[in-house]
């Protein structure tokens, strides 16, 4: 038994030095062609009022989310932040906002005191608008190395549901999207 123990500590401390010489730098980056015109789908990119209804980090994943919004209504300066259950706390805020471009934006998760940077980019394609999603970032120390290694893994998924999500309320139009604002303007009101 005492060999076991030995030997499992051996290849936890391999495992925990090779830890630092991973790198540190990560990518994610999804992307989804949508037929809906620019202005449309920046609509929903830039309101952040938008995004816990068509994001996977949604009202319909965690309804007990507690959602608050700052700063103007939209694009640069508009912020949110969450806490709830499932998907526990964080804020993000746009820092960039450009109608030919997207967005640019910090992502702070739960404690975390420097941000996660992310895009969302505009190309125009022969399909539609090709609308690409992107988070980057730096991990220290060896179990931070270990993590860069899977976080695509891990952020993937929701990227991919989140464009479905924007491919879905985007397709539907304008006179959705009018109603989906009055909509957020009544709850804001309080109606």
């Amino acid at each position: 038994m005492k060999k076991f123990f030995v030997r499992l500590f051996i290849f936890l401390l391999v495992l925990y030095v090779a830890g630092f010489f991973l790198p540190g730098d990560w990518r994610v980056s999804r992307s989804q062609t949508i037929q809906a015109d620019r202005i449309l789908v920046h609509s929903y990119v830039s309101d952040l009022h938008t995004w816990p209804d068509w994001t996977a980090w949604s009202r319909e994943r965690d309804p007990e989310c507690k959602w608050t919004f700052e700063g103007p209504p939209m694009g640069k300066g508009a912020s949110y932040s969450w806490d709830g259950p499932t998907l526990g706390a964080g804020r993000l805020e746009i820092t960039e906002s450009t109608l030919a471009e997207g967005i640019t934006f910090d992502l702070y998760f739960e404690d975390a005191t420097e941000p996660t940077r992310g895009a969302i980019e505009y190309e125009d394609s022969d399909e539609g608008l090709r609308v690409t999603w992107r988070f980057w970032g730096n991990e220290t120390g060896s179990i931070g190395h270990w993590m860069a290694l899977v976080i695509e893994y891990l952020a993937a998924p929701d990227f991919e549901k989140g464009l479905e999500g924007l491919k879905k309320v985007s397709e539907r139009g304008v006179p959705a999207r009018l109603e989906d604002g009055v909509r957020d303007v009544i709850q804001e009101l309080g109606g």
